[in-house]
């Protein structure tokens, strides 16, 4: 994994906050997602960040989603 799967997962977790009609799946994925760029900015590596963000889906039950977002970024990668 490297930061670019991340940061395109985070793109796609803010086009699905931005385009979200329940504000409860907004604040998941906000909560998921929001210490993504503090993480790369320190020099965390990217699967330490993808494992604190699996933590954080787990708390919240979004480990499904999370994981499309994920496999789509990887997918996008591979074109």
């Amino acid at each position: 994994m490297d930061y670019r799967i991340v940061l395109t997962a985070l793109r796609y977790a803010l086009i699905e906050i931005r385009a979200a009609e329940n504000l409860r799946k907004a604040q998941s994925l906000a909560d998921v997602f929001h210490n993504v760029p503090n993480g790369i900015a320190s020099g965390r590596s990217p699967e330490d960040i993808r494992a604190h963000l699996n933590q954080t889906a787990a708390r919240l039950g979004c480990e499904d989603y999370i994981n499309g977002l994920f496999d789509s970024a990887v997918k996008n990668m591979e074109r």
